[in-house]
């Protein structure tokens, strides 16, 4: 129950009073209180009239507030319009943006793609350049070995190129006059033989005149034409030894037997040399051999291939000490010469050697081309500071156990430099060809002019012009780049430097050889033999033809005929190392 009216609103606090009032009238209630409460409907009447007007303020505010309340509305749906405007405009920007930003990313992408190719490209067109470069460089290569020739490699002449000059390798001087016999040259004819020496004649006599048909007598000028030829004659020789007794012991004996003659019927020392002359000589297979000789026999001696094949290991058995004797006296040489080729043994790579000089000639055969044959060959280690030894720039050579003085081949340097001017284009490698061949000139002609030596003005001007196109061909060497012959120029102007004294000897001493061509005139028949007769089937074979091209070289080169040296040998009487020396 509320107690306190003033706790409640004015319309309330009036409504309760006159209920009240009317109450305390009907009830009686003292004039007093009526007074009082007549007061305090008064002052209720004066709040409700405040009220009142308070209440309509109310309303007028109210009023007032519906219609900003209204304003408001309008603005906030205005607002939310414009709002909604903007965020689809914010919606549409964003989106532009995003697709502005998408496209930035796609033409980011697209860029470093491109970039990415671009630069893929360009690594590609580079390597194409380096591919294209080498491509050129190694087609510069390849023309280069198609146009090597005697000038600037060993190339034997067979070799030349279809469609390529023959270049003939000639270091005589010209000497500016016609080809063939000289003016006053005497004609080399065969003198008429003695007619004590006649075997056999035939008459050739006209039966009639050619002019007129009459018969025709002598006139004593008679016309002679001799002509020499031979024929074979077989001869069967039988040796017969005699069966002895001996008078006082009783003993019966007849004399030894020679090795040469132990089969019942063998073939003599001559039909030997001749298959051993056709296959060591004229390096025929031992089927044709066979044939040859069968032919030039009137079909009268036939021996067997087996028979002519083992012909060489017998000849090389009985020459076991002319080639010790050979190797002995080659490392007793001033000067000794040594150069190896490949030849092939059963389809392999294998190895001829050579060492000698003018009158010596020692071949070795071996299955490799190392260093263990040449150590096999027991030559090199024997020399001493006595012996030059002239090779083809053999490092092997350098070792610092050997005494021997080492020689370079100039003709080698020359071919290498020519080459090198070929592929290169750099003139100092031409020059300095042209330089040394020169002094190779000039010392002929001193030496044929009876000097020994060059003046020190020459020689000095020799080692300033050495020196510079050495310089030279530093600096095209460091400026032109990697190309194919760089190597071979580097390795050129190498050589020049270390071994200069090697290559350069022959300038201050006469008597020292400028090249190697003795070695390589005496390699070369193994490569016609190759060419002709083919491989060797072993090693053995190859050991057994270089002890026979050992004997008949040295032999030939002491003025001996070849044939005759090989019946000597068949016929067990060998010419010995000691006696060719001693007649040469």
């Amino acid at each position: 129950m509320i107690t306190d009216i003033r706790q409640l609103s004015v319309y309330d606090q009036n409504s309760i009073l006159k209920k009240r009032l009317e109450r305390y009238e009907s009830e009686g209630v003292a004039a007093v209180m009526k007074g009082h409460y007549e007061k305090e409907l008064q002052a209720a009447k004066y709040r409700r009239d405040q009220a009142d007007k308070f209440w309509h303020n109310c309303l007028d505010e109210n009023k007032r507030l519906k219609r900003r309340n209204v304003e408001l509305y309008r603005d906030n749906q205005r607002l939310q319009k414009e709002k909604r405007a903007a965020e689809k405009e914010s919606e549409k920007d964003q989106r532009l943006r995003k697709m502005a930003e998408d496209e930035l990313e796609m033409l980011k992408k697209k860029y470093a793609d491109q970039a990415a190719k671009e630069g893929e490209l360009a690594e590609q067109l580079e390597e194409r350049d380096k591919q294209l470069a080498a491509l050129k460089d190694e087609i510069a290569r390849q023309q280069a070995i198609i146009d090597n020739d005697g000038t600037t490699s060993g190339l034997p002449t067979s070799k030349t190129p279809l469609g390529k000059k023959k270049v003939i390798p000639n270091s005589r001087e010209k000497s500016g006059k016609n080809r063939g016999g000289q003016p006053g040259h005497e004609k080399k004819i065969l003198p008429p033989v003695p007619n004590d020496e006649v075997d056999d004649t035939t008459i050739h006599m006209a039966e009639k005149c050619p002019d007129c048909g009459g018969p025709v007598i002598e006139t004593g000028q008679d016309e002679m034409r001799d002509v020499s030829d031979y024929e074979v004659k077989i001869i069967h020789h039988r040796h017969v030894f005699k069966g002895c007794r001996c008078t006082l012991c009783g003993k019966e004996f007849h004399e030894p037997v020679p090795k040469i003659l132990t089969a019942e019927h063998g073939y003599g020392p001559a039909v030997q040399a001749m298959a051993l002359a056709l296959i060591n000589l004229g390096f025929v297979s031992v089927k044709r051999s066979r044939e040859l000789i069968i032919g030039l026999m009137g079909n009268k001696i036939k021996p067997s291939e087996g028979y002519v094949f083992k012909l060489t290991r017998r000849a090389a058995r009985k020459l076991k000490q002319f080639v010790n004797d050979v190797k002995d006296a080659c490392v007793r040489q001033k000067i000794l010469y040594w150069d190896d080729t490949v030849i092939f043994i059963n389809t392999k790579r294998g190895c001829m050697r050579f060492y000698g000089n003018e009158g010596l000639a020692f071949y070795t055969a071996h299955e490799k081309k190392d260093a263990a044959g040449i150590e096999a060959d027991g030559i090199l280690a024997r020399l001493t500071s006595f012996t030059s030894l002239m090779h083809d720039h053999v490092k092997y050579n350098y070792r610092k156990e050997f005494l021997f003085k080492n020689l370079e081949c100039i003709a080698h340097l020359e071919r290498e430099l020519r080459k090198l001017y070929n592929d290169s284009g750099h003139k100092w490698a031409l020059m300095l060809k042209e330089l040394i061949g020169e002094m190779v000139g000039k010392r002929k002609r001193i030496k044929a002019a009876g000097g020994s030596e060059f003046d020190r003005e020459e020689t000095d001007r020799f080692e300033k012009k050495l020196r510079e196109y050495v310089d030279e061909g530093i600096k095209a060497y460091e400026t032109d780049g990697n190309r194919y012959y760089h190597n071979d120029e580097k390795n050129a102007i190498a050589k020049l430097e270390e071994y200069k004294e090697n290559y350069f000897g022959w300038i201050y001493d006469f008597e020292l050889p400028t090249t190697n061509n003795v070695s390589e005139r005496s390699l070369r028949m193994t490569k016609s033999k190759q060419k002709i007769s083919g491989q060797f089937g072993d090693v053995k074979n190859a050991e057994d033809f270089a002890a026979v091209r050992t004997y008949i070289e040295t032999c030939r080169r002491n003025g001996k005929d070849p044939y005759e040296a090989l019946y000597r040998l068949m016929d067990g009487n060998p010419y010995t190392v000691e006696e060719l020396l001693k007649t040469a």
